[in-house]
């Protein structure tokens, strides 16, 4: 299956930002089961001591909170804003990403993200803005940055009229200081024609007494109404009858605060004005509403176009339908109606009721529910099928009417149905002339999917019941003048469903004009690459000539070529998608990214995370190599096809926290799974998926578990580190779950190493070398060198330590031949602001440095070794923050020629290093901090169709074996989404090399030089001359063989079908000696598919000829 990603962003005559974030900083939320948590004075430490070593490891100056001035009530049921800190860095950092990775890892953090720089060309001034999440919420930001509000623009004002938004309710303070600029005033009533009816006085607002005359001037039945009425009182002020009626000002504040005031409140109608009516009789009873349908029926005669109901009814009345019937057939008014506050109308300590409240649930009222922070529904507002949107209800602030207490927090769908109120006024000051239907569908169809529309409330669905998906003002205000053109569907033309380096692949798009959005004429859809190994040869799709409507399609074809050295991933290509609609013009940007793969049937798995280096081998002894990987609790194995390997996948009921090792622990030929997992288990699974053993622990494994034959009686052990707190335990136990003798072994500081393990002097005794680090308050940070023995011993000369902040693992090698192995690592010195020091020690320990690296960025990962120019001695190879992947010899003090390479992006692992081509030369291979797999000769040039492109986070090296067993290898790829394999088509060497993550599928970091020949093999310069048998076969529509020749020569490969004609001529020309591989894609020379059938492939290579059968089955 090919997969797709879309982005897109939109320009129409104006540009709209694209998220950024910043490199110097990261936020973290303190998970809530942290109680008494503290920042110290001067903010450089907390009270939880591994959040403290975390800083300092990665050079953290700072921790403070985000919001200082947040509420305790300012939270959901998952977050406190409270509990949001800022962690900020001295420098800026390339791999942000990654530290965002590493602190989220920690039990006390359960959040952790980059932080955005907000960088909208609008933001109003307003000082409560920033505690205005619902805003946010509903896009208004963005809505408003479509007006030019610095060059004078004002959202909701008209060149002619106004528009108008009632609020009957138990009163309006239309004097409040962040309302009174918003107020209608009627002019109907404006008897001395001065522009109007209310003034300021001696600091106080009143009616202008010169239009005071009780008279009826406007005839809409109601005298001096110059800011609205009070139907309950009979008089012309709608002022609450005490200043704790509160509500229907509160209300008021969430359709049309002043915005961009320099003050208080902000609000999505901006500048709509606000109709006060008092439905409220009742002096002593701050809730109670004794005339609404007086109250609606005043605020349509005298002209509103919208009125907000926040109120509830359980009882369903047929008059009461009638009337608001009546109001929006007669009057034209879109009214607005609470959904409900749950089964009691006790807000969000109540529970969702299903049942439909009124006059919301009438057919010509708008309901509303109310939603939370970060797009959740907490499960008190009500839902029902006649709901049609979802806002923000939760914790708002309001006006309020105290002359000392102007704001206060409000929650309720008496809120979430005021900000929509506000929405619709918006959208219909954009398009005033537009009937009701069309205005709220530019609301309703604009609204955004969240996810809690899914969820369950009391054991019950909410699907369908919470109306159209969030209220999303941006895209309302977009689609009244422009259409919105994104791709609908998107399919390509292959032949083996993957996307082959060197193929010409036709791209079926469906466009779609999104519904609610206006017509778009003159569709034009335009492909294009900047990647020289793709041409384009048919990049344009236009329309008929005719709109493109609201919700309808355009289908159409692109047509691009690849070179064969593109290169493999997710490849960006654009799609500029133009369009004019009206006097205006729309121009969307969308790019694409299609996934260029040498695939292999059944891969990619999907909706997998993959934190871990995968495993590639064969534990169950069937010839035929398996994948296990892991993805949160689940340990995963598959072989060819991407079927599941029998017993797999298997379970652990907690997080899997470290990569696995492969062994045969007990001697049964059959390969055992290793693995840690985050509840202090380390687990053993045998071929098959079964649990074998299970071993408690402690703290938390680091990295991954060991395995080797420590007490050398034929059986493996299992050998890991963990922490707890401030102190470090190295474990050694056997396949059926015991300690070894001599352990555990307690160190008494933080291990930062998992364990390596080799013979250091030669003496047939096994060493296993960890590093720790404690502080040293004169010198700083130490790191510990220990090497124990296998009863639990320090070593003579361990343990030494070295002034710096981290170690990597430990590499064993004998590097200078003489039957002792060398220790080597890098740190990060005290002295460094980044910089790394790679070590090179003897097997003696203290004093015995026999040379050192410095690089300018930290080195991560780890340190592999490769003969990487053949010239007899070993290689150390590294990669780090500076950017480069290095070569150097430790003995010669030399860098290889042609190295060291340059990553374009911090290397993020150690690399690994196979012979993939048979060459006889080695290839090295490691990921780098922008998603690249880079794969490089022994020269330091690319290997082909690489570096590899994943717009998905790479955390881990991958994984290279023979998966199919067709003699080449396949390079298997982890993701956060999803694990990959690709088919390197040329035949596979067999030199021993530093192939997997810490050397080998044991991981013990060891490097024996006695099967490292640096020599070519005799098998490399073949003998005679050999064509091979196709695999597979039968094929559809892909086969390979491979052929030998003993010597330079001409070579021609012929296909045949079964009459004896030439189908195709798949190669005519001079090669060298050597082995090769050849691929045929079952079409003829004119690239047209060939028919179901048997074939015939033939060699013609100086005097030998030989021919052979293939079936290709469709």
């Amino acid at each position: 299956m090919i997969r797709l990603y879309i982005l897109f962003c939109m320009g129409m005559s104006m540009l709209l930002g694209v998220p950024k974030y910043y490199d110097d900083r990261l936020m973290v939320y303190i998970d809530n089961s942290v109680a008494d948590f503290n920042v110290l004075d001067n903010k450089e430490f907390t009270s939880i001591s591994e959040l403290n070593d975390l800083m300092r490891d990665v050079d953290a100056i700072t921790i403070e909170q985000w919001l200082p001035n947040a509420r305790p009530t300012d939270k959901n049921r998952y977050v406190s804003l409270d509990r949001f800190y800022v962690i900020h860095f001295g420098v800026l950092k390339t791999n942000i990403d990654r530290l965002v990775h590493r602190f989220v890892s920690l039990d006390a953090i359960s959040i952790s993200e980059k932080v955005p720089i907000v960088e909208p060309a609008y933001v109003p001034n307003d000082s409560l803005w920033d505690q205005l999440y619902g805003l946010s919420q509903i896009k208004a930001d963005l809505a408003f940055d479509l007006w030019d509000v610095e060059g004078g623009e004002i959202p909701g004002q008209m060149e002619n009229g106004e528009i108008v938004v009632a609020i009957p309710d138990v009163g309006l303070r239309w004097s409040h200081p962040d309302l009174i600029g918003n107020i209608w005033q009627n002019l109907g009533e404006d008897l001395d024609g001065d522009g109007v009816v209310i003034e300021l006085v001696d600091g106080v607002w009143a009616f202008d007494p010169d239009d005071e005359n009780g008279i009826d001037d406007d005839g809409d039945g109601y005298v001096d109404n110059f800011v609205g009425y009070d139907v309950a009182m009979e008089d012309n002020d709608p002022w609450p009858l005490q200043l704790n009626h509160v509500h229907g000002t509160k209300v008021a504040g969430n359709v049309s605060a002043m915005t961009n005031n320099g003050i208080g409140l902000a609000s999505v109608g901006y500048s709509v004005k606000l109709m006060g009516v008092n439905a409220n009789e009742n002096i002593n009873g701050p809730s109670s509403l004794t005339h609404t349908n007086e109250a609606v029926l005043a605020a349509a005669q005298m002209g509103a176009d919208i009125i907000n109901c926040s109120w509830v009814s359980s009882g369903y009345s047929g008059f009461d339908s009638s009337f608001y019937q009546i109001i929006n057939d007669e009057y034209g008014c879109i009214v607005l109606g609470a959904a409900g506050n749950g089964v009691n109308n006790g807000g969000i300590s109540d529970t969702t009721d299903f049942n439909p409240r009124y006059p919301a649930a009438y057919d010509n009222v708008v309901s509303v529910t109310a939603m939370g922070a970060n797009d959740s529904f907490n499960c008190w507002s009500n839902v029902h099928e006649t709901v049609d949107i979802s806002a923000p209800g939760e914790f708002i602030i309001c006006a309020y009417t105290y002359r000392d207490t102007l704001y206060a927090l409000g929650t309720g769908t008496s809120y979430a149905t005021p900000l929509t109120a506000g929405a619709i006024a918006l959208v219909k000051s954009v398009i005033p002339e537009a009937d009701n239907e069309t205005i709220l569908s530019k609301v309703f169809d604009t609204a955004e999917f969240y996810p809690d529309m899914l969820k369950n409330c009391g054991g019950q669905s909410i699907e369908g019941l919470v109306g159209a998906g969030q209220l999303n003002i941006h895209r309302a205000i977009l689609a009244c003048t422009y259409p919105e053109l994104l791709l609908n569907e998107i399919n390509y033309q292959t032949d083996d469903g993957f996307i082959n380096p060197g193929d010409t692949i036709a791209i079926h798009v469906t466009i779609k004009n999104s519904i609610g959005f206006e017509p778009a004429n003159n569709v034009v859809a335009i492909l294009s690459s900047h990647d020289p190994n793709f041409i384009v040869i048919s990049d344009q799709i236009n329309g008929d000539g005719s709109p493109l409507f609201t919700g309808e399609e355009l289908t159409g074809q692109f047509i691009f070529t690849s070179d064969h050295g593109a290169s493999l991933g997710d490849i960006p290509f654009n799609i500029e998608l133009t369009a004019t609609s009206g006097d205006y013009s729309y121009d969307n940007h969308i790019e694409i990214l299609v996934p260029v793969s040498l695939g292999i049937l059944g891969f990619p798995i999907e909706d997998v995370s993959i934190d871990f280096p995968p495993t590639i081998t064969d534990i169950d002894d069937n010839n035929y190599s398996e994948i296990y990987f892991s993805s949160d609790s689940i340990m995963y194995g598959k072989w060819m096809g991407g079927l599941n390997v029998n017993g797999f996948p298997f379970n652990a009921g907690s997080q899997i926290s470290t990569a696995s090792s492969v062994g045969d622990l007990d001697g049964d030929g059959y390969g055992e799974i290793v693995f840690g997992t985050t509840d202090g288990v380390v687990h053993t699974l045998d071929h098959q998926g079964t649990l074998e053993q299970i071993y408690y622990h402690e703290g938390d494994l680091l990295n991954v578990p060991v395995l080797s034959d420590l007490d050398q009686d034929g059986d493996m052990e299992i050998i890991f580190t963990s922490n707890l707190e401030s102190e470090g335990t190295l474990y050694a136990i056997d396949h059926a779950g015991n300690n070894v003798i001599g352990f555990p072994f307690e160190v008494n500081n933080v291990i930062n190493t998992c364990p390596s393990v080799a013979d250091l002097d030669n003496d047939g005794v096994l060493e296993i070398l960890i590093s720790s680090r404690s502080w040293n308050d004169a010198t700083g940070w130490e790191v510990h060198m220990l090497a124990i023995d296998g009863i639990g011993n320090l070593k003579t000369g361990f343990p030494f330590s070295i002034d710096a902040r981290k170690s990597t693992p430990m590499t064993l090698i004998d590097l200078d031949n003489d039957q002792d192995v060398e220790i080597v690592h890098a740190v990060v010195p005290n002295n460094s602001q980044s910089g790394s020091r790679l070590w090179v020690w003897g097997h003696e320990g203290e004093g015995s440095s026999i040379n050192f690296f410095d690089t300018e960025g930290s080195i991560n990962g780890g340190v592999s070794v490769a003969d990487i120019d053949d010239n007899g001695s070993m290689d150390l190879l590294f990669a780090g923050e500076d950017g480069y992947l290095y070569a150097w010899d430790p003995i010669a003090n030399l860098e290889p020629d042609g190295w060291p390479i340059e990553l374009g992006a911090p290397g993020i692992s150690e690399p690994i290093v196979v012979d993939m081509d048979n060459d006889g030369d080695l290839e090295v291979m490691c990921v780098s901090s922008s998603n690249e797999v880079h794969f490089y000769h022994h020269t330091g040039t690319y290997y082909d169709n690489f570096p590899y492109i994943s717009q998905d986070s790479i955390f881990s090296i991958p994984a290279v074996g023979d998966l199919d067993n067709d003699g080449d290898n396949e390079i298997i790829v982890g993701t956060l989404s999803d694990l990959r394999v690709i088919d390197i088509a040329q035949q596979s060497g067999h030199r021993y090399t530093w192939s997997s993550y810490r050397g080998n599928n044991h991981r013990d970091g060891y490097f024996d030089i006695s099967f490292a020949s640096t020599s070519l093999s005799e098998e490399i310069t073949p003998s005679e001359y050999v064509l091979n048998d196709n695999y597979p076969n039968p094929f559809n529509p892909i086969t390979r063989f491979s052929y030998s020749l003993p010597k330079n020569t001409e070579v021609k490969i012929t296909i045949h079908d079964i009459n004896g004609r030439i189908v195709r001529t798949l190669l005519n020309e001079t090669q060298d000696v050597g082995n090769k591989l050849i691929t045929w894609n079952a079409r003829n020379e004119t690239g047209v598919p060939v028919a179901t059938g048997i074939y015939f492939y033939k060699i013609e290579a100086g005097d030998f000829r030989q021919t052979k059968k293939m079936v290709l089955l469709k």
